[in-house]
């Protein structure tokens, strides 16, 4: 059995959380640059598969709040969304959901040896951690890499893949690297380092935009884990 080290995405590939990020950002907008209106910039924003520094960047853009006020105030705007994110996540809301098979595909590759489970996600790791911590996720994931790592997806793999293998004192080949992901970001990044990559349908991409995208494999959602586990080249 050939070590197999599987980073999964967090928004739309591991949990729904019902758009709690993009209020909680709208909020930090609000907070820290008194923009009441900030919802209707925020709306021409990419989300989806999108670092959070890299949307925060865009929302300035199209709310006009130059760069260097962005930079000068960006530890205060980051304080304001966590704060933000945790007391959405304190909400009730019926919609947020972990996503189908996850939780059963999660423990079937714990309790493997030869692999080895991380996260690769736009989410800076605090607020990727609050986000799992609501569905008791981040027992399976002792490391990964983050936007708070680096801005660039590729990066944030790259730095994924390289914490990981010092964590378990051994260098996965990138071919036993596999990214699980839900857009084209996702499986660009895999292909940027070499990594297999496996994507997951979600609401707001189709399957035709990911086929798009060559994937290794493509799957509805996670529920059918021993197609799943072939994908990922594990025995």
């Amino acid at each position: 059995m050939s070590p197999t080290l599987v980073l999964f995405d967090v928004d739309g590939t591991l949990v729904n959380t019902a758009g709690a990020g993009r209020r909680a950002l709208e909020r930090s907008f609000r907070e820290v640059f008194g923009l009441s209106d900030i919802a209707e910039p925020a709306s021409r924003v990419r989300f989806n598969g999108k670092s959070d520094p890299t949307i925060i960047a865009d929302i300035a853009r199209e709310a006009g709040i130059p760069g260097a006020s962005i930079e000068r105030r960006y530890p205060e705007l980051q304080r304001a969304y966590l704060d933000a994110l945790r007391a959405e996540l304190r909400s009730p809301d019926p919609r947020r959901a972990v996503l189908p098979g996850v939780v059963p595909l999660l423990e079937i590759l714990s309790r493997r040896d030869d692999v080895t489970l991380g996260l690769i996600t736009g989410n800076i790791e605090e607020g990727a951690r609050a986000k799992l911590s609501v569905f008791d996720l981040n027992r399976f994931f002792p490391d990964g890499g983050f936007a708070s790592d680096h801005p660039e997806r590729a990066e944030i793999a790259r730095i994924a893949h390289e914490r990981l293998s010092r964590r378990v004192g051994l260098r996965f080949p990138p071919e036993r690297v596999v990214v699980v992901g839900d857009t084209e970001l996702d499986v660009a990044c895999a292909r940027a380092n070499g990594f297999v990559a496996i994507a997951v349908e979600s609401p707001w991409m189709s399957r035709d935009e990911l086929e798009a995208s060559a994937p290794d494999g493509l799957f509805r959602d996670l529920t059918d884990a021993d197609a799943v586990l072939r994908a990922m080249r594990i025995d």
